[in-house]
């Protein structure tokens, strides 16, 4: 009787062991799903695009007026009196400046008859083109040499571009050519080509070239602008975004991390094509427009990492 009153503990304390090993092995699983889930890195994923691709050759630009008219004094004298102001629209015929001759001045203005004509020993400088005010170079009062310069008006209608092409990219700019301007307000224009300038910079050995902008642009002089070239087209080409290209230290291999399901993405090498921006045409391997290929999170994964789908 008492053999089976063991027995029977021995058998009720077996089956606590048992649902208590379990209970634990379930409970210990519970805590152990979210660490393996935090080992999975957060990525977003793209998917390959087709479309029209154009690469262009970007150089640096600055505005200048081609044509300006520097006015002088025609004889030595004090500056007596200025019509405009830098910034005033001028016409031709417009007055500039008022000079008064040294000895007139000295005089106290008094008058000089020639051939029964009264000379005063003044004379008002007057424009002879269109345009604006841009340079004063001397104020009321101010003494001027004969030949000096005492204003300059620049015709805004002659603005362009001097750009300047590294020698070894000038078979790429054709006259005539259109091309692409950006702003330092990332806003784009449009200009075309007009001529090359027969010299190189001896420092920088870039060639000048000017680009005439679209009728109607109006910008101020000395302004640096960036122009863009096309000097090639692919249409249909097979587009990833460039954020989704890793490449190693020397840039001689490029991959990209795409997903073999919703948690594994695997290494793939791949031959880059022509760039436009954050568009890069992809050669080699086809990618079709249902794979998807990680956008942001892939930079420092292995192949075959764990991942999850963020947002």
């Amino acid at each position: 009787m008492k053999l089976n009153k063991l027995n029977s503990k021995l058998t009720l304390i077996a089956i606590g062991i048992v649902i208590t090993s379990v209970l634990s092995s379930c409970t210990k699983k519970t805590e152990e799903a979210p660490a393996e889930e935090m080992l999975k890195v957060s990525v977003k994923v793209v998917n390959p695009s087709t479309g029209n691709l154009v690469e262009y050759l970007e150089v640096n630009a600055t505005t200048v007026f081609q044509k300006r008219e520097v006015v002088r004094a025609t004889f030595q004298g004090f500056v007596l009196k200025s019509f405009k102001k830098i910034g005033d629209a001028v016409k031709p015929g417009d007055e500039i400046v008022q000079i008064q001759t040294k000895e007139s001045y000295a005089n106290s203005g008094a008058n000089v008859d020639i051939n029964n004509k009264t000379i005063k020993g003044i004379v008002t400088l007057k424009a002879n083109t269109d345009g604006i005010l841009t340079t004063q170079n001397h104020n009321t009062g101010d003494y001027v040499a004969e030949g000096e310069q005492v204003a300059e008006i620049s015709n805004v209608n002659s603005l362009a571009l001097i750009m300047s092409v590294p020698f070894q990219n000038t078979a790429n700019i054709h006259s005539g050519g259109g091309c692409k301007i950006q702003l330092p307000d990332k806003k784009i224009i449009d200009g075309v080509i007009s001529k090359a300038l027969p010299s190189v910079d001896a420092t920088s050995q870039t060639q000048s070239y000017i680009v005439n902008l679209t009728k109607g642009i109006a910008l101020p002089e000395s302004l640096n602008v960036i122009v863009k070239i096309p000097t090639q087209t692919v249409n249909n080409a097979l587009i990833i975004p460039k954020s989704s290209i890793m490449t190693d230290e020397t840039q001689s291999k490029y991959w990209v991390m795409k997903l073999l399901n919703d948690s594994t993405a695997i290494k793939v090498e791949i031959q880059k094509g022509i760039e436009n921006g954050e568009s890069v045409q992809i050669l080699k391997p086809v990618f079709t427009k249902e794979d998807r290929i990680i956008g942001e999170g892939a930079f420092g994964l292995s192949d075959t990492a764990s991942v999850k789908i963020g947002d």
